[in-house]
C-alpha cells in the first residue's frame, strides 16, 4: 500500500510518502497554502504521481488529548480530501511530531530558518513512521 501523509498548517503543509511493502518513508517537499481548492488540486497531483490508496493527515490534540483549536480546521479539511477522492483516510495523533521533527533536524541543519522550510515535510514523515510503527498499515 501506498500512503500520503500530511501534516497540515494554515501556511503549510508537509508530505511524506509511505511504501507498506518494502517499510518505506521518505519526506517530499511541503507546499505554501494557497486556499482548500488548489491544496486539493496539489494533492490530486500527489495522489497520481505516486499512486496513493491511503492519506494519513496528523490530528493536532493538546498535550491532555483534547481537542485544540486547530482540530476542526483540520477535520474540515478532511472532509473535503475524502468527498474528492476515493481513497481511505485516517487521522494519525501528531502531538510532539513538529518537535521530534526539529531534533531530527538539527543533526543535520544548524540553521532554524533552513530547518523550518523542511519541519512540515518531516513532521508528516514522524507522522507516517509513527503510523506504520503502530500496525496501522499491516
Amino acid at each position: 500500500m501506498k500512503i500520503l501523509a500530511i501534516d497540515f498548517g494554515m501556511k503549510r503543509m508537509g508530505f511524506a510518502v509511505g511504501n507498506t511493502d518494502l517499510r518505506t518513508a521518505t519526506p517530499i517537499a511541503p507546499m505554501a497554502r494557497q486556499n482548500d481548492r488548489q491544496d486539493i488540486l496539489y494533492l490530486q497531483k500527489l495522489v497520481d504521481e505516486y499512486d496513493i490508496t491511503k492519506i494519513i493527515i496528523g490530528y493536532p490534540l493538546n498535550m491532555d488529548g483534547t481537542k485544540s483549536d486547530f482540530t476542526s480546521r483540520v477535520e474540515d479539511f478532511a472532509r473535503q480530501i475524502k468527498e474528492c477522492f476515493a481513497i481511505e483516510t485516517e487521522f494519525v495523533d501528531e502531538r510532539l511530531t513538529s518537535f521530534e521533527a526539529d531534533e531530527m533536524l538539527k543533526e543535520f541543519q544548524q540553521d532554524y530558518k533552513k530547518r523550518k522550510k523542511v519541519l512540515d515535510s518531516v513532521s508528516a514523515l514522524v507522522i507516517l513512521r509513527s503510523y506504520m510503527e503502530s500496525g496501522g498499515a499491516s
